[in-house]
């Protein structure tokens, strides 16, 4: 239990820093105690999976799986039953903690399936992807406590700051890059549990002074297009978990300037934090991710496996004491990405001549058209440079005739589709131009914000 001692041990420091939600507030002391009853309730259990409605009972049901020193499986009503049941079934835990009668219980779970690895993983995060089988990426306590001390040791938050969490707990991100983090910290934390309301959030914002927020770059965008002289308390934002364009970056810093602005980059599997841009650079280089943190080591590898130079594309890979043990009894997929301890990220990437991490895309989503390739975040950024985008999504299919075209999804100020291919026809080279192209009021988005991308196949 040396995660709970350690996390607990910080927290102490703090004892009257409060923990909120809507009407609800403990302080980190009354926190503490109230965890370690519930552990008390957990004896005999191997495994929990926590799916509360509210954030707030979530972390603490999180926290007592610490202090019981049991493996903890994160689940999210934002993506739905047939999601969750799809975790339940693939792990199989002795027991779920839910909010679901007004109070935290435990419930037992019959016909338990789950093998525990050693050493004990504290948590399973599981993939976000709603179709398919989920993957559990094992988190041991060193790992998520080493990328908590990482993050700490840049991010200049502490005790006058307010934190406010607006995604689930259910992201690594969130778990470990926010709320545990604003715990060692001493951060006054509020939990948002509703669905994203962004005039609703600038006004809590306001109404509790909020100095830190953390998001996707269509979460902030989103908050920066309906900002009108609110957030004014912000002074750390932190983004992370898509690609961010220089448009949206701009559109962000413009619309919170007295903000320091913090684009970081991470994978579930790597607990998550793996690279940082400090914020003096962010003006400059926007969708740069910046340097790695102090514990990781990266490297890009071109296609024949040869280490890329600057500036040259290949895949990139991690190595620390915060990469994952594994994937939760698959290890035919954890031998695929996981090698002599460093962990294939899946993401295309460059080190660019001022030897920043730039993130190109993923690799599964990139589209080859007539021998081209082409990443769907290039044609987005190009787009997004009209002031009229407000959400866009690239993506390859196939034709009938089995070639591969691309399509665009696109919600913004146009009054016709043809509005929109003239300006695709004015922005993008001829081979990125879409054949396929949707107007809507609003793009599918999961339940952290970020919008769903189709796969290129």
């Amino acid at each position: 239990m040396k995660l709970w001692h350690e996390i607990k041990e910080k927290m102490l420091c703090f004892p009257t820093q409060q923990v909120c939600e809507e009407g609800a507030e403990m302080t980190y002391e009354d926190l503490t105690v109230y965890a370690e009853v519930l552990a008390e309730q957990m004896r005999g259990i191997r495994c929990c999976a926590v799916l509360c409605r509210s954030e707030m009972a979530a972390a603490i049901s999180l926290l007592a799986c610490f202090a019981a020193g049991i493996t903890a499986v994160p689940l999210s009503w934002r993506y739905g039953e047939i999601h969750c049941q799809k975790i339940l079934d693939r792990i199989g835990p002795d027991a779920l903690m839910t909010d679901e009668e007004g109070r935290l219980h435990i419930r037992r779970l019959p016909g338990a399936t789950f093998r525990a690895s050693s050493p004990r993983p504290a948590l399973i995060m599981c993939t976000s992807g709603t179709t398919g089988t989920p993957k559990g990426a094992q988190l041991s306590e060193d790992n998520i406590l080493c990328n908590v001390a990482d993050i700490a040791d840049y991010f200049a938050i502490g005790k006058t700051d307010s934190i406010l969490i607006v995604r689930p707990l259910y992201h690594c991100a969130t778990l470990t890059g926010e709320f545990l983090l604003s715990l060692t910290k001493g951060c006054r934390i509020r939990f948002y549990s509703e669905k994203f309301n962004p005039p609703q959030l600038l006004q809590l914002i306001d109404k509790y002074r909020i100095s830190v927020l953390c998001g996707t770059p269509t979460l902030l965008g989103m908050l920066a297009r309906f900002n009108r002289r609110q957030g004014e308390t912000l002074r750390h934002l932190c983004v992370s978990g898509e690609c961010m364009s220089p448009a949206v970056g701009r559109q962000i810093a413009a619309a919170f300037p007295r903000a320091e602005i913090y684009h970081v980059y991470g994978l579930t599997e790597a607990g998550p934090r793996v690279a940082w841009l400090p914020p003096r650079y962010f003006a400059d280089f926007p969708d740069c991710v910046g340097l790695p943190l102090r514990s990781v080591s990266l490297l890009i590898r071109k296609e024949n496996g040869q280490p890329a130079a600057r500036g040259e594309q290949g895949m990139l890979y991690v190595k620390g004491e915060n990469v994952m043990m594994g994937y939760y009894d698959d290890p035919g997929m954890t031998r695929k990405v996981l090698c002599d301890g460093w962990l294939k990220t899946g993401d295309i990437a460059e080190i660019t001549p001022e030897g920043f991490l730039k993130i190109k895309g993923r690799k599964d989503d990139l589209i080859i058209k007539a021998g081209m390739n082409i990443y769907p975040q290039e044609i987005e950024a190009a787009l997004r440079r009209d002031a009229r985008v407000r959400e866009v999504m690239a993506y390859g299919y196939k034709t009938p005739g089995g070639q591969t075209q691309i399509g665009l999804q696109i919600a913004g100020g146009f009054s016709s589709v043809d509005e929109v291919r003239q300006l695709c026809g004015e922005l993008l080279p001829a081979y990125q131009v879409p054949l396929t192209v949707e107007l809507l009021p609003e793009l599918a988005k999961n339940g952290s914000g970020k919008i769903r991308r189709r796969r290129a196949g």
